[in-house]
């Protein structure tokens, strides 16, 4: 799925931006920058910097990069790692390809617009905080809406909602798009497919979806195995999907024709670093597990994985050797819509970050905004993947399955710094 917006009144100046969002598990940096780089070969005026290239991080996707090739646990995903190599080439080189053949299309299609946008947040018992689940977490559903200039009909919308796609158990063995796919199947049938619409994943490192858990709070706060091994089907899937979708056009339906503007300018960051394979200072219950954890990846599987990325054409990670520690290449992206009608005026923007996040620094990050918490959004797994990027408290206070399966446990630290170092330039920059 693809939205292209531009601005035609600034073609000498090239002000539009590219948004993709796929049906897949991740999206490591390697592939994005062979899409972009495809792009722009056949598109010139696309600069990399206006592509955002987001994963809603289905898990009924195929594996791409090899590691989770072969299906089962902790051993699997070694053989993975070792043998599983570039088994999935020739099927990224044709999903490329077919990208190319929507960009030409969106290129061919565009309809003068205007946009406007909505959050509210939303829980029908459809997600929990899988760690927290006494949170009751609320999540926002968010929107960025397209009317046409001439008639004020609805064109298409984004949205943006946060929740692992994991409604299929872990027994499924299909290939899937999960509950986003349904966001798009019943605002397709409720529009009588007159509107295009495209799902983007909020922070949902940590918010699962509710399929055979209950709500009983309590209990699953008690036992969290009851959250982490539930037994979704098909049926969840659809009823969930559908909820969403429900919603999210309710909300766009909801936006009064005044509040949409017809002038827009872009302003892109993107920012890329490099985060080492770094434990934190501490000492606590999780320390032993942590510690045995890291140890295994710093000492084993990292050492594995450096030979066998060398030799992959789409590498997992983008990994090398800085001031005797290995560091992974990755990027945070911050678009910001500078919005005009008449005399008023006003900013929206899209943060992204490589990985799944959790919802304590998806909360930061929204109320540390340039835009502001209203006016934000965020698309994890974006542009790269690193897999969780969870604050040091959890870590450190909870430890867990998600430190096992990201990168280095100094991945959300070293994130939120430079998201927050990021907000800090940009608002320099405006006052």
């Amino acid at each position: 799925y693809g939205v292209l917006i531009t601005n035609e009144e600034r073609e000498l100046e090239r002000d539009q931006c590219l948004f993709i969002s796929l049906d897949l598990l991740k999206i490591p940096v390697s592939i994005c920058d062979y899409i972009k780089r495809k792009i722009k070969e056949k598109f010139r005026f696309l600069d990399p910097k206006q592509i955002l290239i987001h994963s809603t991080h289905t898990h009924s996707a195929p594996d791409l990069t090899g590691e989770f090739y072969w299906p089962g646990g902790l051993l699997n995903v070694m053989k993975g790692i070792m043998f599983g190599r570039n088994r999935s080439d020739i099927y990224i080189v044709w999903f490329v390809q077919q990208i190319i053949k929507m960009v030409e299309d969106l290129i061919k299609n565009l309809i003068p617009c205007k946009i406007a946008w909505a959050k509210k947040k939303i829980n029908p018992d459809i997600v929990i905080n899988r760690r927290h689940p006494t949170r009751q977490s609320i999540p926002d559903l968010g929107v960025i809406s397209f009317i046409n200039v001439d008639n004020n009909n609805l064109i298409g919308f984004i949205v943006n909602y946060s929740c692992h796609p994991t409604t299929l158990s872990f027994q499924n063995n299909k290939l899937s798009a999960d509950y986003p796919g349904k966001v798009i199947e019943r605002i397709s049938q409720l529009t009588n497919n007159n509107v295009g619409v495209i799902f983007f994943n909020g922070a949902a490192g940590d918010i699962t979806p509710i399929t055979t858990c209950g709500t009983n709070y309590q209990q699953l706060d008690l036992d969290k195995s009851l959250i982490y091994n539930q037994l979704g089907t098909y049926n969840h899937t659809k009823k969930i999907g559908y909820t969403i979708a429900e919603e999210a056009l309710n909300l766009t339906r909801s936006i009064p024709k005044t509040d949409y503007y017809n002038d827009l300018e872009f302003q892109f960051y993107l920012n890329y670093f490099w985060i080492p394979m770094k434990d934190f200072k501490y000492f606590s219950k999780t320390w032993f597990r942590n510690k045995l954890i890291y140890s295994l990846k710093k000492y084993l599987l990292l050492k594995v994985a450096k030979i066998t990325l060398e030799e992959s054409n789409f590498p997992s990670f983008t990994i090398m050797r800085k001031k005797l520690k290995m560091h992974v290449r990755t990027v945070i992206q911050f678009i910001k819509f500078n919005l005009k009608h008449e005399s008023n005026s006003k900013s929206i923007s899209i943060m992204t970050v490589p990985g799944e996040l959790f919802e304590d620094y998806g909360d930061l990050f929204l109320s540390e905004s340039p835009t502001g918490r209203k006016h934000s959004f965020i698309f994890q797994n974006s542009n790269d993947w690193i897999s969780y990027l969870f604050p040091s408290k959890d870590y450190i206070e909870e430890g867990g399955y998600e430190p096992l399966a990201s990168f280095s446990p100094v991945c959300g630290y070293v994130i939120k710094k430079k998201m927050l170092e990021l907000f800090k330039e940009i608002k320099n920059k405006t006052n």
